[in-house]
């Protein structure tokens, strides 16, 4: 264990997110007594408790924090993180439930999937399902079995909410360069699902060369396939920082994978090189060295040369991190946005995946029904769609 001041907690967020980080520590077993510094300083346990509902960590608190440390907690936060952690459960039980239903309903639609993080991975690196936040169920699918697995969702009950429109031949081919995912949701269960045929930062992903390598578990009396573990970690980089690492358990994920002995640290680098993704691993890794304390495997260190870029990258990622979950995004925010993703990126063509979204939105095609012989159009409409977008939401 590292020295507590050898990872000074950022000084300009709240002192109730500088004590959550510090609890996540504890929980981790990175941290010490002294890391509890802003304890010692008057806390709003509201709005501690609040940061914890934001960052979705809860369950995982209650769990692995030091009996001393929480009962060093008031009454009332106890009480919440008690409360979090069987809501967890009920709901990563539902969602393993949904998994089973959902997989073997595609298998019987002739279409094969893998499950990609969710119940599985919370039970691979956390030993239980109710211990990982349970959001979204991720199936992942090759891209042509889209049209057969968007049907047979929908003919299951699942209401397709991303997109929310019919969309006409060349607009559905557009959609699947420009996104990388549809969204449904099944109002009965209260599951939100996310059908993808391409891993978000992993431009050389293969679905029919990662099939047969993925790995068969048995869940609920069904063999359910989920990701090789190298290549699911790796995922576990370029998703949170895609997102900026905004919630802190995602980074908590990647804590507890480099906390493993078990893992071919060069083997996940190697994916990484090859899809040119070295950049979401060394923010991740110094995000979870410098915030949770975490010893990061050689293999996963950053080169001196990358050094600074990687330190600024994770410099913007900790402003995401300490931003509230209803900050409204202004046009200044997602300028922001949109030039750390064009620095997280190490390639033209990552960069051109970054902006091409945002230049040509589905959004422009549910404002203004256009033929597809009309397509071209979008490209000038675009700007003005946006700012009657921009308009109405004030």
């Amino acid at each position: 264990m590292k020295p507590a001041d050898a990872n000074p907690l950022p000084s300009d967020w709240p002192p109730e997110l500088r004590l959550l980080v510090a609890h996540l520590r504890l929980a981790l077993g990175t941290g010490a007594p002294a890391d509890l510094e802003p304890a010692r300083q008057p806390v709003d346990w509201a709005a501690w408790l609040r940061w914890v509902e934001r960052h979705r960590v809860g369950g995982f608190l209650n769990h692995h924090l030091p009996p001393d440390n929480r009962e060093q907690l008031p009454d009332e936060s106890r009480r919440a993180l008690a409360g979090s952690a069987r809501k967890t459960a009920r709901l990563a039980l539902a969602r393993a439930g949904e998994l089973v239903r959902l997989t073997r309903l595609l298998a019987a639609a002739g279409v094969p999937c893998i499950s990609v993080k969710g119940p599985l991975l919370a039970r691979a690196i956390y030993g239980d399902l109710g211990q990982r936040h349970a959001g979204d169920l991720d199936l992942l699918i090759a891209p042509e079995s889209l049209a057969r697995a968007d049907a047979a969702l929908r003919a299951a009950g699942l209401r397709r909410s991303q997109p929310d429109f019919e969309l006409t031949p060349r607009q559905w081919r557009e959609f699947q360069r420009l996104k990388h995912e549809c969204e449904y949701f099944h109002d009965a269960a209260g599951v939100r699902v996310e059908l993808e045929w391409q891993l978000a930062g992993l431009p050389r992903f293969d679905f029919a060369a990662e099939w047969p390598r993925a790995e068969p578990v048995e869940l609920g009396g069904a063999r359910v396939r989920r990701l090789r573990p190298e290549l699911e970690f790796l995922y576990l980089f370029t998703h949170g920082a895609g997102h900026g690492w905004f919630r802190l358990f995602w980074l908590v994920d990647v804590a507890r994978v480099l906390q493993r002995d078990d893992v071919d640290w060069r083997a996940l680098m190697d994916a990484a090189r090859a899809n040119r993704a070295e950049r979401c691993v060394w923010q991740g890794a110094w995000l979870a060295d410098s915030l949770l304390g975490v010893p990061v495997p050689e293999a996963l260190r950053t080169p001196a040369a990358h050094a600074d870029r990687v330190r600024r990258l994770g410099l913007a990622a900790r402003r995401m991190m300490g931003a509230t979950a209803d900050e409204p995004k202004r046009v200044a925010e997602l300028f922001r946005e949109t030039a750390y993703q064009l620095r997280l990126r190490a390639t033209w063509a990552g960069r051109a995946a970054v902006l091409r979204p945002r230049l040509m939105s589905p959004a422009n095609w549910k404002m203004l029904r256009l033929p597809d012989r009309w397509f071209a159009l979008y490209y000038v409409a675009g700007p003005f769609l946006w700012l009657r977008r921009r308009a109405r939401r004030r």
